[in-house]
C-alpha cells in the first residue's frame, strides 16, 4: 500500500515552491500529494486535493470564508479541514509523513494540522521563524514536529531555498521509510513525570520494571513533558501512570511558565488507567535567571539550579492548595489510584540542611491531601525521603497489585 507525502501549501503564494518540492519528493523515491491550504489567490499550480475538498472538510466553504474576510477564521477552518482529511489517510494506512514550508502564518496553519497526528509520524516544517527568539511552543505542542529554519524567507527558488528544499525533501521521505506513527508493544508500558529532584526515583522504578519486561517512558515535567504524558496516555498506549513528580500542579496554580495546563493530571483517571502518585518536586517553583526574580519571591528561600533557572520554595499556602487540588484529581479517577507521601521531604533541595528544606510548608501540603483525598485512593505514607528505594519499591509494588486486581476482574 502507498504511504503518501502529504505537502501543505498556500499554493497561490507558495505554489512554484511546492511544485518544486513535488519533484523533490518523487526524485527521492516518495509519492507526494499536495493540498492547498489557500484562500484568496487562484493556485499557481494544481493541487491533488485542493482548497475546495479542505475547506468543505472543515465545515464550510472558500466563497464563504472569503465573503467573512477573517483571517484568523479561514486559518482554522482550512487547518480543521486538513487535519481531517490527513487523519483520514491515516486511518488507512496511507499516510507516510507531511511536509509544509511557510513564513508565520503559513506555519501557524500546517504545525496546527501536525499537532492533530500520532507521535512518530513523520512531521517536517520548513519556516521562516524557525529561529531566534520566536517562541516554539504553539508550533510543536506536545508533538515531534521537526521545525527546520529556513534561512532565506520561503518565497521563489535560489541557490539558498533549492538547497534548503532538497534536504527537507529527502528527509522527510527517509523519516517516511521508518516504523511510523507509535504502535501498541507486546510488552506493558508506563509512563512517569521526571525532574532532576525525582531522577533517583524515576531510574529506580525503570530498572525495576524493565527487567520485567517493561517500558518506562519518562517525560520531563516542565511543561510540554506534562501535556505529553497526558496525550500518550489518552491515546491508549499506556497500563499505568508513575505521576510521581507533581511540580506542574504547583506551576499551574501559581501561574508560572513551566504549567502543563489544567488539564494536568486528568488523563489517567477519565481512561481507568492505574496511577501511583509522589509528591516529587511540589515544594519548588522553578522561574528564571536569579537576576529577573520576580518582587514576590525576592524574600523566600531560592536556589540557583542553572545560570538560567531558579528555584524558589513555595509557601505554606501554596502546597496546601496543590495538596488539595492532587487530592481532587485522584480522587475523581475512574480506575485505581495510590498516593505515596514520604514525609522526610518532596525533592533532593528540602531535605534538611538544603537549600529549599522547610518542613512546615510540606506539613501543609500533607495536611491539605489528607484532608480532600477520598477513601478509595489507597494513601502510604513513608517514613523517608522521595529518592529512597523504598519509594521505588513501594510505587512498583502498588502498580503491580493494581494491574493484579484489574486482570482478576476481567
Amino acid at each position: 500500500m502507498t504511504k503518501y507525502i502529504f505537502l501543505l501549501g498556500s499554493l497561490d503564494t507558495k505554489g512554484r515552491e511546492i511544485d518544486y518540492l513535488r519533484q523533490r519528493v518523487q526524485d527521492e523515491g516518495g509519492a507526494p500529494l499536495v493540498v492547498d491550504t489557500g484562500v484568496l489567490g487562484d493556485p499557481a499550480i494544481p493541487a491533488d486535493i485542493d482548497r475546495h475538498q479542505v475547506a468543505k472538510a472543515g465545515g464550510s466553504s472558500i466563497a464563504e470564508l472569503i465573503a467573512a474576510n477573517d483571517k484568523t477564521r479561514a486559518l482554522l477552518v482550512m487547518a480543521e479541514g486538513a487535519s481531517r482529511i490527513l487523519n483520514a489517510y491515516l486511518q488507512r494506512s496511507e499516510l507516510g509523513g507531511v511536509l509544509s514550508i511557510g513564513g508565520s502564518r503559513g506555519t501557524a496553519l500546517s504545525t496546527r494540522v501536525m499537532q492533530s497526528l500520532p507521535i512518530g509520524l513523520p512531521k517536517l516544517m520548513v519556516s521562516t521563524v524557525a529561529s531566534g527568539a520566536n517562541t516554539f511552543g504553539p508550533y510543536v505542542g506536545a508533538k515531534d514536529i521537526a521545525m527546520m529554519y529556513s534561512v532565506a524567507d520561503v518565497q521563489g527558488l535560489n541557490i539558498l531555498t533549492r538547497s534548503i528544499f532538497n534536504n527537507a525533501a529527502a528527509a522527510i521521505v527517509a523519516m517516511s521509510r521508518g516504523e511510523g506513527a507509535v504502535k501498541r508493544s507486546d510488552q506493558r508500558v508506563f509512563t512517569a513525570s521526571i525532574l532532576g529532584a525525582s531522577t533517583a526515583l524515576v531510574s529506580q522504578i525503570q530498572s525495576l520494571l524493565e527487567n520485567e519486561n517493561c517500558e518506562v517512558i519518562a517525560f520531563h515535567a516542565i511543561g510540554t513533558g506534562g501535556k505529553a504524558m497526558e496525550e500518550l496516555v489518552t491515546s491508549g498506549l499506556v497500563d499505568g501512570v508513575f505521576d510521581v513528580t507533581l511540580g506542574e500542579i504547583t506551576q499551574a496554580l501559581v501561574q508560572g511558565a513551566f504549567s502543563a495546563g489544567p488539564e494536568r493530571m486528568l488523563a489517567a483517571g477519565r481512561r481507568g488507567v492505574p496511577q501511583v502518585a509522589a509528591p516529587g518536586g511540589v515544594d519548588f517553583i522553578i522561574t528564571g535567571p536569579i537576576e529577573s526574580l520576580p518582587e514576590q519571591y525576592r524574600q523566600r528561600k531560592i536556589m540557583q539550579h542553572t545560570p538560567s533557572i531558579t528555584l524558589v520554595r513555595t509557601s505554606a499556602e501554596e502546597m496546601a492548595a496543590a495538596g488539595k487540588l492532587i487530592a481532587e484529581r485522584l480522587s475523581s479517577s475512574k480506575g485505581q489510584a495510590a498516593m505515596i507521601l514520604p514525609r522526610q521531604g518532596y525533592s533532593w533541595f528540602s531535605l534538611p540542611g538544603q537549600p529549599l528544606h522547610d518542613p512546615d510548608s510540606d506539613e501543609a501540603f500533607y495536611t491539605a491531601f489528607k484532608n480532600h483525598v477520598a477513601p478509595h485512593v489507597q494513601v502510604v505514607e513513608l517514613n523517608t525521603h522521595l529518592n529512597d528505594p523504598l519509594v521505588g519499591e513501594t510505587a512498583v509494588a502498588l502498580m503491580k497489585d493494581m494491574l493484579n486486581q484489574g486482570e482478576r476482574r476481567s
